[in-house]
């Protein structure tokens, strides 16, 4: 179990998902980024919790879809969240949030996309 939630923290921090934007300085380009989108996941007595998270480093809004499905012996089951939102520099949002519970052989995958009217700003994965 303790090797599990190691697995799913180190998961979890290399999931993060960051938007840039580039800038032109002295003839190079450098890449700031403006917006960072995560799936949290915790364990919890009967399965995961999966949480949508953005942060703004720059004043951002836009739209975000956040899509769990399951995969079990039953078949396959969809929580699909959205919305709007709208970060302003340096804050944090948990955009939405929802329990699946697993049982032996459920498999699972976790989408978040925040976009606006130019497109996608971030996307962030998790499996099972």
């Amino acid at each position: 179990m303790k090797k599990l939630l190691t697995t799913l923290a180190a998961l979890i921090a290399a999931s993060a998902c960051t938007a840039t934007a580039q800038t032109a300085d002295h003839g190079h380009h450098v890449e700031a980024p403006e917006i960072s989108c995560a799936i949290r996941m915790t364990p919890t007595r009967h399965g995961m919790r999966f949480d949508a998270l953005a942060e703004g480093f720059a004043p951002a809004r836009g739209a975000y879809e956040f899509i769990l499905t399951k995969d079990d012996r039953g078949g396959s089951s969809d929580i699909v969240q959205g919305g709007d939102f709208d970060l302003l520099d340096g804050s944090r949002q948990t955009l939405g949030s929802a329990e699946l519970s697993l049982e032996r052989g459920a498999r699972y995958r976790a989408r978040l996309i925040l976009s606006d009217e130019d497109g996608e700003l971030c996307r962030s994965e998790e499996r099972s």
